[in-house]
């Protein structure tokens, strides 16, 4: 039995022990959490030193219980750790919340190797454990909670979970949540994952009937495949995952390995793979809580396409503006709405975002709802509204309870924002609570920015991974040979390089490689002047920097001269040279990168950007997942500044972007067939020539290592 498999009874344990119950730890904070929230199971204090605590007994030893143990709440050291819960896992504990740092989270091989010890120990007893270096949980359905803090409000039943990989934020984040007017079933602090990971506990809430949402704050992801899988598998069971990820700099991946012990992956990757398993990454805690408030509510959009209706000309501009900046698209209002919509208001300005200019009777009011609703064009509705700040505006409560009841039975998701984001008073907090059909968003850039994060995640099919060709079969058998001899990562000579990208039909231009210069002057000929001369060594990496590239000889004589001055200059670097190769000069195109990036959690991705001497200046790069298609595979271009350079840029040819596309799709088909032994891949530049003319692989770099584990 696995470990995951008891995570039931970690969510609902017939009773609790409290180990080193004591008055200076968190034990008496979780007593009364406990109580507070009604859970209904014995808990039980042990502690070696006390006979008596908080008006109860306390057991010297977890042996001296009245029944077995079932739920474990740690306050003792990382040692004794892991010697009560082998004792525990011997007497029957299902679960545990474990407190203790000191678990490799820091990269220390002490840590690491206790940590090890501590998985074998939960492996062994089918022990499902949070943490260690964590804060607990809390679950509603069972009133069960194990987070040592005062303020955290009793759970419920309702549509939103919380998991985090911060105890501090998680308890902050739930008061945000409760705040928003949306009922927390699951509040889960994971630590750094030696016990249950976020797969876990995704799979388990995915069959939570209640569920709408779940919430994650990630330091780092310790198995991206499971990940992804039970993301996907949450979106099967109409759940949505948002998610706020940590790692967007150099800097928060270290603070990561420091807090929670895993090297975080880079965002863009995180991105790359999370919206074709409908994940919606958000940059903030806030924006975390404003997606959670409309998911909780709101069903699957159609399409992207948005309306607004507001009745001020200066939020209107406001909309506009927002919506540009987060690339939110603005329907095209069929004229049939236009009429009806002119048969209600006269003097109205019939555009989207549609602006009443004033507020409206009820009647009038829901009859533009109604038109913009029902317009084949809008996929989305967006109404800018307040909510009264005392009692006597009846008209706004009148519009406001009527939008409440049509968005109850709308056919497209209706959510009302408002334009800035207010403290609410006890009135508009009772009135919020009694219209439960539709969200309620606070500030207009924070909600299109919300909505734009949301749809597309929400539309984007997940990927089919590419399956194996059979004709490749013994060509892939030799590669994984010839990595299987080897003692650790080793990069590939540019001609084998190539050769293996040549079996995925990512192709060079012509060349030969040679070993004098008299060949080089053969070769030269035949491919036709003026050619490119490249030093061939797998010492030397990098070989433009190291003055072992050659471009545009135009002749035998400067053919000759060149393949000497390389030998010299290979000489004297000190590195082996195995040969000159000799290749076609490409001219006239655009230079691309085109890579494997092996990522510490995700696993490869694709990578393209702009390539040559500019890929490190500019970094201008875009990631897409090993299993993309041609289509995912042009909008990955897109979003790199070089696309435009493609697209003609100031009246240059247009290149052939297709070719890149499919070299992109190539890639994806080399890693699915050989990721396990390929540490990284650098195809740089690959130059994309004008239209119909095809990408050609300049210079590759493969770096293969021994398959892992």
């Amino acid at each position: 039995m696995s470990l995951s498999s008891n995570i039931g009874a970690l969510m609902a344990p017939r009773n609790v022990v409290l180990v080193g119950a004591s008055d200076r730890n968190w034990a008496p904070r979780i007593w009364d959490n406990l109580r507070r929230f009604g859970f209904e199971g014995a808990v039980y204090p042990v502690n070696p030193s006390r006979t008596e605590i908080w008006g109860v007994r306390c057991y010297a030893s977890i042996a001296d219980l009245p029944e077995a143990p079932d739920h474990l709440a740690l306050f003792v050291p990382k040692e004794q750790t892991l010697e009560i819960l082998e004792a525990a896992g011997k007497l029957g504990a299902r679960s545990a919340s474990i407190y203790a740092a000191g678990f490799g989270e820091g990269g220390d091989p002490e840590g690491r190797a206790r940590a090890l010890r501590l998985k074998d120990i939960l492996n062994t007893y089918s022990i499902a454990a949070t943490g260690p270096n964590c804060m607990g949980l809390a679950v509603g359905r069972s009133k069960f909670c194990t987070f040592p803090d005062e303020q955290v409000e009793p759970l419920g039943v309702g549509g939103v979970a919380a998991l985090t990989q911060s105890g501090m934020l998680a308890q902050t984040f739930a008061r945000g949540i409760v705040d928003a007017g949306l009922t927390l079933s699951y509040l889960v602090s994971c630590g750094n994952q030696t016990g249950l990971t976020f797969a876990d506990y995704i799979n388990y809430l995915a069959d939570d009937p209640d569920l709408r949402v779940i919430t994650c704050y990630i330091e780092s992801v310790t198995d991206g495949p499971a990940f992804l899988a039970a993301a996907d598998n949450a979106r099967r069971n109409g759940k949505t995952i948002v998610a706020v990820k940590a790692g967007g700099s150099e800097e928060a991946r270290k603070a990561a390995l420091a807090h929670t012990g895993s090297l975080a992956g880079s965002t863009e990757v995180f991105d790359a793979f999370a919206r074709d398993v409908g994940i919606v990454r958000v940059d903030s805690l806030e924006d975390m809580v404003e997606a959670a408030a409309y998911l909780a509510r709101m069903p699957r959009p159609k399409g992207s396409r948005v309306a607004i209706m507001t009745n001020s000309g200066a939020l209107k501009s406001l909309a506009t503006d927002a919506a540009q900046t987060y690339g939110v698209e603005f329907a095209q209002l069929d004229p049939s709405t236009q009429t009806r919509m002119r048969e209600t208001l006269a003097d109205a300005t019939l555009a989207n975002p549609f602006d009443s200019k004033r507020t409206l009777r009820v009647e009038e009011y829901m009859a533009c709802v109604r038109a913009l609703h029902d317009d084949a064009n809008v996929d989305l509705l967006l109404m800018a509204e307040e909510l009264p700040r005392a009692a006597g505006i009846e008209r706004k409560v009148k519009n406001l309870t009527a939008l409440d009841a049509f968005a109850a039975e709308a056919t497209k998701p209706v959510a009302a924002f408002a334009p800035v984001t207010l403290q609410e008073t006890p009135y508009m907090q009772t009135m919020r609570a009694g219209m439960t059909h539709m969200p309620w968003l606070r500030d207009v850039g924070k909600s299109l920015r919300t909505v734009a994060r949301i749809v597309p995640s929400m539309l984007t099919p997940a990927l089919t991974p590419h399956a194996p060709d059979p004709q490749r079969a013994g060509f892939v058998a030799q590669w994984r040979a010839k990595a299987a001899a080897l003692s650790g990562p080793t990069a590939l000579s540019e001609a084998e390089s190539k050769e293996l990208l040549a079996a995925f039909a990512i192709r060079g231009p012509a060349e030969a490689v040679v070993a004098t210069p008299e060949e080089a002057v053969n070769a030269a000929a035949n491919i036709g002047y003026p050619v490119v001369l490249k030093g061939v060594s797998a010492a030397v990496p990098h070989k433009s920097d190291a003055g072992l590239v050659l471009l545009g000889l135009a002749d035998a004589q400067a053919v000759r001269e060149g393949a000497a001055l390389i030998a010299q200059r290979c000489a004297k670097l000190g590195a082996p040279l195995e040969g000159v190769l000799v290749a076609e000069q490409v001219s006239g195109a655009v230079e691309m990168v085109l890579g494997l990036h092996r990522d510490p959690e995700m696993g490869h991705a694709v990578m393209v950007g702009m390539g040559g001497v500019w890929l490190e200046l500019f970094k201008d790069v875009a990631f897409a997942p090993t299993g993309l298609g041609l289509e995912r595979a042009r909008e990955t271009i897109a979003l790199t500044r070089a696309s435009q350079l493609l697209a003609g840029y100031r009246g240059a040819p247009v290149c052939d972007v297709e070719a890149l596309a499919q070299a992109m799709v190539s890639l994806g088909r080399l890693a699915c067939e050989l990721g396990d032994v390929i540490e990284a891949i650098d195809v740089n530049p690959i130059a994309v020539r004008a239209q119909g003319r095809g990408a050609v692989a300049l210079d590759a770099l493969v770096v293969l290592r021994p398959p892992q584990g």
